[in-house]
């Protein structure tokens, strides 16, 4: 099942977000909007999830016939 976790530092206001359960474009989709209403976290980075699942979801897609 899909989360998103945020997590705001109460002494800097620094913003930490999580999303887990959403792969690849979709998970992006949901990451800009949480940054457009918490603001921009600290840091971002793509987890091993999100790698993991893009990669699969590549992979398992049916090619095109001509």
């Amino acid at each position: 099942m899909p989360e998103i976790a945020f997590t705001i530092d109460p002494t800097t206001g620094e913003l930490e977000l999580h999303v887990t359960g959403i792969a690849g474009p979709a998970c992006e989709e949901v990451a800009k909007l949480a940054r457009e209403l918490l603001g921009q976290p600290r840091q971002e980075r793509n987890t091993a999830e999100y790698v993991l699942r893009s990669r699969v979801q590549s992979q398992t897609r049916p090619k095109a016939r001509p």
